[in-house]
């Protein structure tokens, strides 16, 4: 179903919902109301999660919610802790014991500029996000931490780039079931982290193998949501978020992506 800012959805509003993006309880009802455009999608309750339910719209300005992994760059430093920039209208904060194995006495030197791939324990309206490198059940970094582009003896270790794309790209791509970063990997070597916040960063052995990954990217975001023949929505059908967020650059198939990498290559 799609919405425009102001719509009424005939979601109650109770503690068993979650609130995502795009939603917020109507005054004095029991109702949801549309603060964005966009596809509702509603993640059904189990056993040990509650109904979520949220607005998927595609654009470049971040909004942090909790558990969402985000690309960072460092603006400032503390005895304490980071000041980390989400390339967005807010900066979070990382304290400096927030990676793994980190004590008072030992704890990681990372510079202004450096960037690091992180989750965001809590954002609330009235303070800035607070982020973690750490797995609060294993806690393990679990790929969280410095992106760098050197070993542990300081040594450079192939070629980095960070990739801007839009939130809803991002969101695609997160998803377990996307292709398109794999179907890139067939090509050629690289590691890939994903931020929710529209950021993109690729490391690999040679640059060249950077710029295809990247031209890929924008080509996905530049690209429309599209299905196969078989999955064509047909007029007045209802598309819903889950149907957005598969299909966001399902346009650009193997053989496109084999097309596009064979540039550089």
């Amino acid at each position: 179903m799609i919405v425009l800012p102001g719509d009424v959805l005939p979601i109650p509003s109770s503690s068993s919902v979650k609130l995502g993006p795009g939603l917020l309880p109507t005054p004095h009802t029991s109702t949801l109301t549309a603060i964005r455009p966009g596809s509702i999608g509603i993640l059904p309750s189990t056993k040990t999660t509650s109904t979520a339910a949220w607005v998927e719209t595609n654009t470049h300005r971040y909004v942090p919610s909790p558990s969402d992994p985000v690309i960072g760059q460092i603006t400032a430093r503390s005895a304490e802790g980071y000041t980390v920039t989400l390339f967005s209208a807010h900066t979070a904060t990382l304290p400096a014991l927030s990676f793994e194995g980190a004590t008072k006495r030992h704890r990681p030197n990372l510079k202004i500029g450096s960037l690091v791939y992180a989750r965001v324990v809590s954002a609330d309206r009235f303070t800035e996000p607070e982020l973690t490198c750490v797995n609060p059940v294993t806690g393990k970094s679990d790929g969280f931490g410095d992106l760098k582009t050197t070993d542990e003896r300081g040594e450079r270790n192939g070629v980095a780039m960070l990739f801007r794309v839009s939130v809803g790209l991002c969101r695609s791509l997160l998803r377990p079931g996307n292709g398109v970063l794999k179907s890139v990997a067939a090509h050629c070597a690289f590691e890939a982290a994903v931020g929710a916040n529209g950021a993109v960063w690729v490391r690999a052995g040679e640059t060249r193998h950077v710029l295809a990954v990247g031209k890929v990217l924008s080509e996905a975001d530049a690209g429309k949501t599209v299905c196969d023949a078989d999955e064509v929505v047909d007029d007045g059908e209802e598309v819903d978020a889950e149907y957005v967020v598969k299909n966001r650059g399902r346009e650009l198939d193997p053989k496109r992506i084999k097309a596009i990498v064979g540039e550089f290559l």
